[in-house]
C-alpha cells in the first residue's frame, strides 16, 4: 500500500489561489486599449470557469500585444487547467523569456510539471521562486511534494516540516505531511499530526490519511472506521479503495477485502495489492488456477518481492513441484533470515525432497528464531 498522497487536490487549490496570491509585474510598455479589453475579458472569463472564451480572449490581447507577461501567465494557467500542459509550458517559457525574474511564471510553470509529473523539471522552478521569495509558503509546499514524488523522502518531509511551521492549522500540509511520515515509518510523528490537527477535520483525505496510520500501525478496526468516512465524502480517492480492501481483510472480512480488490482491478489490472491478495485468497481456497493467475500478475510488478515469491512457493508445493518451491522458498529465507513460516515449509519441502540434513537445519533454525521470540516477549511487554 502506497500512503504517499496523491498531488491533484493541492493543485487545485494552488491553481484558484494563483491570481490573488501573486500578481504579474506591470508592464514596461502601455498596452494598447483593445489588448486590455480583451486582457480583461479573458480574467473575466477565467474566474468564472469558461476556460475556452479565457483562452480566446487572452491570445487575442497577445496578437495585439505579444509581450504581455500577465497575458502569458494566464494564458498559461488556463492550458494547464485544460489538461494542455505542452501548450502551457510554452507559454511560460515565452513569458520567461522576456522577463527571468517573474517568481510567479516560475511559479506557474513549475506547478504544471508537477501535473506533467515532471518532477526534477519542476523542483528546479520551484526553487527559483524560494530564491527571491523564501516566504513563498506554497512553493515550499510544492517543493516539498516533488521531493517526495522524486523519492527525496528526508529533504521533502524537511520542506514539508518549513510549511507546517508557518502554516500549523493547514490541514493539507498535515495530510502530506503525515503521509510522507507513514510511507518513511515515523508513525510517532504521524500520531501525532493525526492527534493534533487530522482528528478534528471531517474530510475525505484527513480520514484517509487517519485511517492509513491506524493501518500502518496494526489497528484495522479504528482504520475502517476512518477509511469507510472518507469513502463515503469522497469514493474517488486515489488508493482509498485499495487501502480499504487492506483493512477489510486484516479485519478478518476476506469477502469484502475481495471484492474491493476486484473493484480496483476492473480499473487497474496491474494493481500489485490486490492481485498478490486475490491470489493468496484463491490459495487457501485451493483454486489453483485462479491463485496462479493473479500471483503471476503480481510478480510481473514486483518479481523479487520475497513474500509473494512465498506465496509461489506453497502453489508450487501445493502443485507437487517441490524442486521448485524449494528454490523459492531458499530465495525467501535468503532475503528474510527470520521468516520463520518460510523456514518451517521448507523443511516439510526437504523432508519431501528426502534431503533429511537440510531439514534437520531448517527445523533447527524455526527452534532458534522461536526461542529469540519467546525471550524478546517480557521486555516487549514491559515496555
Amino acid at each position: 500500500m502506497s500512503t504517499l498522497r496523491p498531488l491533484w487536490h493541492v493543485l487545485q487549490l494552488a491553481a484558484i489561489l494563483l491570481n490573488s496570491s501573486f500578481p504579474v509585474a506591470s508592464q514596461p510598455q502601455s498596452p494598447d486599449a483593445a489588448a486590455e479589453a480583451e486582457y480583461t475579458q479573458g480574467v473575466s472569463f477565467q474566474q468564472r470557469g469558461d476556460l475556452p472564451k479565457a483562452r480566446d480572449a487572452y491570445l487575442a490581447a497577445l496578437k495585439l500585444s505579444p509581450r504581455r507577461l500577465d497575458a502569458l501567465s494566464n494564458l498559461g494557467l488556463v492550458y494547464g487547467q485544460m489538461g494542455q500542459y505542452e501548450l502551457a509550458v510554452g507559454s511560460f517559457q515565452k513569458a520567461l523569456a522576456i522577463d527571468p525574474k517573474q517568481p510567479v511564471v516560475h511559479f506557474n510553470l513549475g506547478l504544471t510539471y508537477l501535473q506533467m509529473q515532471q518532477f526534477e523539471k519542476a523542483r528546479g522552478e520551484l526553487d527559483a521562486v524560494l530564491t527571491v521569495q523564501p516566504e513563498n509558503v506554497m512553493a515550499r509546499h510544492l517543493l516539498g511534494l516533488a521531493d517526495l514524488k522524486l523519492g527525496r523522502m528526508s529533504e521533502g518531509i524537511a520542506e514539508l516540516e518549513q510549511v507546517r511551521q508557518a502554516q500549523p492549522r493547514d490541514i493539507e500540509t498535515a495530510c502530506t505531511l503525515a503521509s510522507a511520515y507513514i510511507k518513511t515509518k515515523r508513525l510517532k510523528s504521524a500520531g501525532e499530526l493525526v492527534e493534533s490537527t487530522l482528528a478534528a477535520s471531517d474530510t475525505a483525505e484527513a480520514h484517509f490519511i487517519s485511517g492509513s496510520y491506524y493501518l500502518a500501525t496494526g489497528n484495522p478496526r479504528e482504520s475502517l472506521q476512518h477509511l469507510q468516512r472518507a469513502h463515503e465524502l469522497n469514493s474517488d480517492l486515489p488508493e482509498l479503495e485499495s487501502t480499504l480492501a487492506d483493512a477489510y481483510a486484516l479485519s478478518g472480512n476476506q469477502d469484502l477485502a475481495a471484492q474491493m480488490f476486484e473493484k480496483e482491478l476492473r480499473a487497474n489490472p496491474l494493481g500489485y495489492t490486490a492481485n498478490a491478495f486475490l491470489g493468496w485468497l484463491y490459495l487457501e481456497a485451493h483454486d489453483l488456477d485462479k491463485a496462479s493467475t493473479y500471483l503471476a500478475r503480481a510478480r510481473q510488478i514486483h518479481p523479487d518481492d520475497p513474500d509473494l515469491l512465498f506465496q509461489f512457493a506453497r502453489l508450487a508445493r501445493l502443485q507437487d513441484k517441490q524442486k521448485d518451491a524449494a528454490e523459492l522458498l531458499e530465495r525467501v529465507v535468503s532475503a528474510k533470515p527470520n521468516y520463520v513460516p518460510a523456514h518451517v515449509l521448507l523443511a516439510q519441502v526437504y523432508m519431501k525432497l528426502k534431503r533429511l540434513e537440510d531439514a534437520s537445519r531448517e527445523r533447527s533454525i524455526v527452534k532458534q528464531l522461536n526461542a529469540e521470540e519467546q525471550s524478546r516477549q517480557p521486555a516487549s511487554q514491559e515496555r
